[in-house]
């Protein structure tokens, strides 16, 4: 932290009794916080503690509860305005970077300056530009490259220097919030990362830095507040504090450090073949793996951003290239093949269902019997009677509201919408079922609906996989749990030591106390 320019200004963004609340969810209750000139502050939290929704609200994305108050370098900030967070130099790097990764890295450089300002297109001094921020931050990238061509960290280099793009003074750039966005990069990349922050705060600028692994926060960051069910716990400088000390106050309860090595994946229920067998499978952040799992058996996936838990369904599914080999009941699966990961009986529900599971616009009975229509052909007809009655049966079966087969099923709810897809292939009677954060988005009801129909799976003897976020829910749907860090299997849960509680602990333990592979680097290059 530079203590010349934090004595010079007033805190870079100061924020009093913010509280957001969405139908039936408290996401924040009455938060402070205040971050100094010059200083990294971290902020952290389990998922739900409420991190991201602070980082929405100053971002403009989502509006506070009313009574909410805040500065900006001493300047009174409207809170939850975009064109205000814009006008006040405030600047975000994101998990998902936001490049468009066709475009060469001055083109995406030239696209965010033409939301501050506009300017003339000129290609050789906007690559010229573009290198020179790069190379401010300690990086040698081609400004002609295409962002689809860098590596990660590349790419995260060029989120970071864009954002910081036009900055040419401190007092114009008050604030960076980086949130998750050291989540993909191996350790090296992350410190090379680490020095470009320390020199952007020596120039004065704040940064708002977050992100789930507490040895990084501990690394890196001046100031660290906890937040924790949506209230802030604590603030506090990151000088003498532990690893476990932090993880304590985020978790509200001592951390235990035992029992987080290594364990052979087993084959789940005693003498049952496995219906699922992955032998080395692995992506660009999961390192390879093996997997058996049964028929009537749930396995879940843990892990934080990274881990390659965020990865593992989309590997399976074949939504994304995969090394290794997978087989389901014996039938060999190819990379990249969903249609044939389909015709073997597995079937993919992805985390993100508006863009990659549904047709927004087509009604609920399309999106519903798409995946098989052949029971509704005859005489070389689609017999739209047949579907029509077959749709309802399912809509009744899984509670879709309204129970109407010809709305379109953009209009329904997110968690209606999330019971469409489930209907979508559970129809089929999947031998295989995996599910990528299944109740993301969804209400308390429907949450329910969609566990019920978890277990009506498992009855019926499907293989089932839940990769998710959600400790809790991992402890309510599965007999088995797979805890993955930077990529690794760094613990196997079964029986009564599937809880939510020790779910949480060992994603918290330091990476020195977890048995993993030195090495954190994909198996895709």
């Amino acid at each position: 932290m530079n203590d010349n320019a934090a004595v010079k200004r007033a805190p870079a963004l100061q924020i009093i009794g913010l509280s957001k609340t969405f139908p039936g969810q408290r996401a924040l209750d009455d938060v402070d916080l205040t971050v100094a000139a010059g200083e990294i502050h971290a902020l952290v939290g389990q998922n739900g503690s409420g991190k991201s929704t602070v980082v929405k609200v100053v971002a403009g994305y989502h509006a506070p509860d009313a009574g909410a108050t805040a500065t900006v370098d001493g300047v009174e900030f409207e809170l939850g305005s975009a064109p205000a967070a814009l006008a006040a130099g405030l600047r975000f790097v994101h998990q998902d970077l936001g490049l468009v990764e066709s475009m060469t890295v001055s083109d995406n450089f030239k696209m965010m300056q033409a939301q501050r300002r506009l300017t003339p297109l000129r290609r050789r001094d906007d690559r010229i530009a573009a290198g020179a921020a790069l190379r401010e931050l300690g990086y040698d990238i081609d400004p002609a490259a295409v962002v689809a061509d860098l590596a990660e960290s590349e790419r995260t280099a060029v989120a970071v220097a864009r954002a910081l793009d036009g900055a040419d003074e401190a007092a114009t750039f008050p604030l960076l919030v980086l949130d998750e966005a050291t989540a993909a990069l191996p350790g090296p990349e992350v410190q090379r990362l680490f020095r470009a922050l320390r020199r952007i705060a020596e120039r004065g600028t704040a940064i708002l830095f977050i992100s789930h692994y507490l040895d990084e926060v501990l690394g890196i960051a001046d100031v660290v507040t906890v937040l924790r069910d949506g209230r802030k716990v604590t603030t506090t400088a990151t000088d003498g504090v532990s690893h476990e000390r932090l993880a304590n106050l985020m978790l509200g309860r001592e951390l235990v450090a035992d029992a987080a090595a290594n364990t052979r994946v087993t084959s789940g229920p005693a003498g049952a073949k496995p219906v699922l067998v992955a032998r080395g499978v692995g992506g660009a952040d999961l390192l390879p793996i093996d997997l058996d799992v049964a028929p009537g058996e749930v396995l879940g996936v843990a892990g934080l951003t990274g881990s390659g838990r965020d990865e593992l369904a989309s590997l399976l599914g074949g939504r994304l290239p995969r090394v290794g080999e997978l087989t389901v009941n014996d039938t060999i699966v190819a990379p990249m093949a969903p249609h044939k990961a389909i015709d073997a009986g597995l079937c993919y529900v992805p985390a993100d269902r508006g863009n990659d599971a549904l047709f927004r616009m087509e009604s609920v009975r399309n999106n519903l019997t798409i995946s098989d229509l052949s029971p509704f052909w005859s005489r070389g007809r689609l017999q739209s009677g047949d579907e029509q009655a077959h749709a309802k049966v399912w809509i009744e079966e899984l509670d879709i509201k309204p129970a109407r087969s010809d709305i379109v099923v953009g209009e329904l709810s997110g968690g209606n919408q999330q019971k469409v897809v489930m209907a979508r292939w559970f129809r089929c009677s999947p031998k295989v079922l995996v599910l990528d954060e299944p109740t993301q988005g969804v209400d308390v009801g429907s949450k329910a609906d969609i566990y019920r129909i978890v277990d009506l799976a498992t009855d019926r003897g499907t293989a089932t996989i839940v990769c998710s976020s959600d400790s809790a829910e991992l402890e309510r749907l599965c007999s088995r749990v797979l805890v993955l860090h930077r990529g690794a299997v760094v613990a196997e849960l079964q029986g009564t030591d599937v809880t939510a509680e020790r779910i949480e602990e060992i994603q918290l333990l330091p990476d020195s106390t977890l048995q993993r592979p030195a090495a954190r680097q994909g198996a895709l290059q």
